[in-house]
């Protein structure tokens, strides 16, 4: 499963038809299926941003920085994400808090921006 995704990764926004399964695989058991899937969202796009969003609440820290990366390869077309990214700025992991700050400032919103700022200077 996991090397299934990892090639429709390597496919990108070719394999956006891809997008409905990988989803469901979002709930697989195994933690590594679950994070090279949200890389594998990450590099298909703006289509796989709600089940990225999703992703940043796994119960796996490993899940939840692998969600962020991948919202962070979106960039700016991850802007519903912000919300969802400003909250992982809080996340227990330091990896998914850095994370979503990098995906923050990619994205790039004001609001975005100032979260980062934010979570700069109260670091």
């Amino acid at each position: 499963r996991w090397n299934d995704a990892s090639a429709l990764g390597q496919m990108g926004e070719p394999a956006k038809d891809a997008v409905p399964a990988l989803i469901e695989a979002l709930r697989d058991k195994k933690v590594l299926v679950r994070q090279i899937v949200a890389y594998a969202l990450g590099n298909i796009g703006e289509p796989a941003v709600p089940a990225l969003i999703k992703a940043l609440g796994d119960e796996s820290e490993n899940v939840r920085w692998s969600a962020a990366g991948a919202l962070s390869l979106i960039g700016e077309p991850a802007k519903e994400a912000v919300s969802a990214l400003i909250k992982a700025l809080s996340d227990e992991s330091e990896g998914v808090r850095a994370f979503a700050a990098l995906a923050l400032k990619k994205i790039g919103t004001p609001e975005a921006i100032e979260a980062v700022k934010e979570y700069e200077k109260n670091r």
